[in-house]
C-alpha cells in the first residue's frame, strides 16, 4: 500500500494566503462533528430533511471541496463503467460521474436529499443516472458495478460498523472493480478515519491495493481495488 501525496497549488499568492484557507476549512470541516448526535438512521433523515437547503451553499463555499470531488471522478471512473455513488447526498459525485460514465446509480438514506438531486438531474437533461432513496444495508442491485464511489458519506456510521459498510461496498463490486472514496481526514475531525483507521477498515473488508492522496489541507481520497 503506497501513500502518494497530491500537491497543492504553488502560485506565490495562493501559498500566502495558504494558512488562512486552512485554519478556515478546518474549523469549517470540525461542524461535522454534529453526526456524533444522530442516534438513528431516523434522525439522520430528519437532519437533512431541514438541512437539505443549505447543504450546496455551505459546500459550494470551499473551491477545494469541487475540486476533490473531480479528483475522485478522474481517479475512479472511466468511460465504460457502470458506477454506484453510495450515499449521494445532492448527487454532486453523481452528476460529475454520469459526465464521464456509461451509467451511474445514487443512493442515499434520505429521500429530501434524493429529491434534490432529481432536480439537479432532471435540470440537466441527465439520462444515464437513477436515483435511489435507501441504506447501504438495504440496497440491492439488480447487477454489479464496475466502480464504486462515496463522498462524506462515512462520517455517519459508527466506528465499530464502518469496515461492514466497506464490506457492502465490496460485494457491490464486480470482481476487479474499484472503490474510490473521498471526505475529510481523521486527523482533522476525529468522526472521519485516519490513515491508519481507511486502511484497517478497507483490508477487513476484502480490498487490496490500498492508496490514499491528500489534497487541499484537510481532505483525503483513498482508492481501492476488489480482487480478480
Amino acid at each position: 500500500m503506497n501513500d502518494t501525496l497530491v500537491s497543492e497549488d504553488n502560485a506565490p499568492f495562493r501559498k500566502l494566503i495558504r494558512p488562512v484557507v486552512k485554519a478556515l476549512r478546518t474549523a469549517f470541516i470540525q461542524g461535522t462533528t454534529v453526526v456524533k448526535l444522530m442516534p438513528s438512521e431516523r434522525a439522520i433523515q430528519l437532519y437533512y430533511k431541514y438541512r437539505r437547503k443549505s447543504y450546496d451553499l455551505q459546500w459550494s463555499m470551499d473551491p477545494g471541496y469541487r475540486k476533490g470531488l473531480r479528483r475522485l471522478v478522474d481517479l475512479a471512473v472511466e468511460e465504460t463503467d457502470m458506477v454506484l455513488d453510495v450515499g449521494c447526498g445532492t448527487g454532486s459525485a453523481t452528476l460529475l460521474a454520469a459526465a464521464r460514465c456509461k451509467e451511474v446509480v445514487g443512493i442515499d438514506l434520505s429521500p429530501d436529499m434524493i429529491e434534490l438531486a432529481e432536480e439537479k438531474v432532471n435540470k440537466k437533461c441527465i439520462g444515464n443516472c437513477r436515483l435511489i432513496a435507501t441504506s447501504v444495508e438495504d440496497y440491492r442491485p439488480d447487477n454489479s458495478f464496475d466502480k464504486v464511489i462515496s463522498s462524506f458519506m462515512i462520517p455517519h456510521v459508527k466506528p465499530g460498523l464502518r469496515p461492514s459498510i466497506y464490506s457492502c461496498m465490496y460485494n457491490f463490486l464486480s470482481p476487479g472493480g474499484t472503490v474510490g472514496l473521498f471526505g475529510s481526514r481523521g486527523e482533522v475531525c476525529d468522526v472521519y478515519e485516519t490513515r491508519d483507521e481507511i486502511k484497517d477498515n478497507l483490508t477487513r473488508a476484502g480490498f487490496e491495493d490500498i492508496v490514499l492522496y491528500d489534497v487541499y489541507d484537510i481532505y483525503r481520497i483513498a482508492v481501492a481495488k476488489r480482487p480478480r
